[in-house]
């Protein structure tokens, strides 16, 4: 049996613009998704892998640093939830 951890840190921590690209990739085919963000009732679930295969420009910045964060906590995953706690070391964004 596999067990693996994430955390769950608030919506606020994207941008709006954000949030509407993560629903976007969530939408095309695997193979062309920059990364894979799955889609819950009130957010994403989103590997923290490294991301550093993706091209320049096409993770947006908030993105870089909570995946960081994640990996750092030991966290295979990030639950962003819009009723998620806010994470004090990461930026949050208005909506």
């Amino acid at each position: 049996m596999e067990i693996g951890r994430y955390i769950v840190l608030s919506t606020a921590h994207l941008r709006c613009a954000t949030a509407e690209l993560l629903t976007e990739w969530s939408q095309l085919p695997p193979s062309a998704q920059p990364l894979a963000p799955a889609p819950t009732q009130c957010g994403w679930f989103l590997s923290t892998r490294d991301s550093q295969g993706l091209q320049n420009g096409q993770l947006p910045d908030e993105l870089a640093p909570i995946l960081a964060f994640g990996r750092a906590c030991g966290c295979a995953y990030i639950l962003f939830d819009c009723d998620g706690p806010e994470e004090d070391a990461l930026p949050t964004f208005p909506w």
